[in-house]
């Protein structure tokens, strides 16, 4: 770790003498430190010209991968001192819907593993918490997956989801049971997650009908309430709980489903809580 350390900070600052006073050693040391790693690798991972210190392209493609190695052994390092000491472990969850009891029972066990765990949940939609997780106002996020995701995030995969579509109970929809395509035309709508509303124009278009979305909330219990108001229809996770004044609509060809990740910033150094959380949820056998 010593050795990944030495080459993180002199791919960093592409200066060997500075990057042996950040670290606190004597410049020979710290070089002979990367070439045994550039021994392990079978290649160099700088290349010196004079005063021009440059990154090779192995060197290019080992900087993320060991960032992420030497990130998690701090995590590891940080999580055995705070379960010593039981000190306090703060961490900021950002979910965009609502807290499955899996996610649930995953929490559950950090509480036990980890004395001292604070948690503070956020509820907004994936959009926002995308924003807050890069700025760094949240540690980790759970939301349905983005199509474009950004090329900073790790994911964990934990459940895919099929969507369907919800109308008022007392809705000429509602009264179609399945319903077909053509039903769908002319009835007001909501528009909610950006990507489910794509696809699902795309999927009206194929069938000749071009859906008008009127109204719009970002999150599930919004899409949900407004419904019940009456405003639309809309689509939602087919197991979201509805009220008595809300119909799930059957469509035997509607297919939209979406994958929730648990969501942290690559290359960030990730707190005990946050890497108790994400070791909790690797592990668990998602449906």
């Amino acid at each position: 770790m010593h050795q990944v350390r030495y080459f993180l900070a002199a791919a960093r600052t592409l200066n060997f003498t500075r990057a042996a006073e950040e670290c606190n050693v004597t410049q020979p040391s710290l070089t002979r430190a990367i070439q045994k790693l550039e021994e392990e690798f079978g290649g160099l991972l700088f290349r010196r010209e004079r005063s021009l210190t440059h990154l090779t392209e192995l060197g290019r493609q080992m900087v993320p991968h060991l960032q992420r190695t030497y990130d998690a052994a701090q995590a590891a390092k940080m999580l055995a001192k705070g379960i010593g000491k039981q000190t306090q472990a703060p961490m900021a969850l950002g979910l965009a819907g609502t807290l499955s009891p899996e996610l649930g029972r995953a929490l559950s066990e950090v509480v036990g593993a980890l004395p001292g765990f604070q948690l503070s949940v956020t509820s907004a939609d994936a959009t926002s918490l995308l924003r807050d997780l890069l700025k760094g106002d949240i540690d980790a996020a759970v939301l349905h997956q983005p199509r474009e995701l950004p090329e900073r995030l790790d994911t964990i995969a934990m459940t895919r989801q099929p969507f369907a579509i919800i109308a008022p109970h007392d809705s000429a929809l509602a009264q179609r049971d399945p319903a077909d395509w053509r039903d769908l035309a002319g009835m007001p709508w909501i528009a909610g997650d950006g990507d489910v509303v794509a696809e699902f124009q795309a999927q009206c278009a194929a069938a000749g009908i071009e859906p008008e979305f009127r109204h719009a909330a970002r999150i599930d219990s919004d899409l949900v309430d407004l419904v019940a108001t009456g405003l639309g229809c809309a689509l939602v996770p087919a197991t979201h709980e509805l009220p008595a004044t809300v119909k799930r609509i059957a469509l035997d060809s509607l297919c939209i489903e979406r994958t929730t990740v648990f969501a942290t910033v690559s290359g960030r150094k990730r707190s005990a809580a946050t890497d108790a959380l994400a070791r909790a949820i690797k592990v668990r056998s998602w449906r």
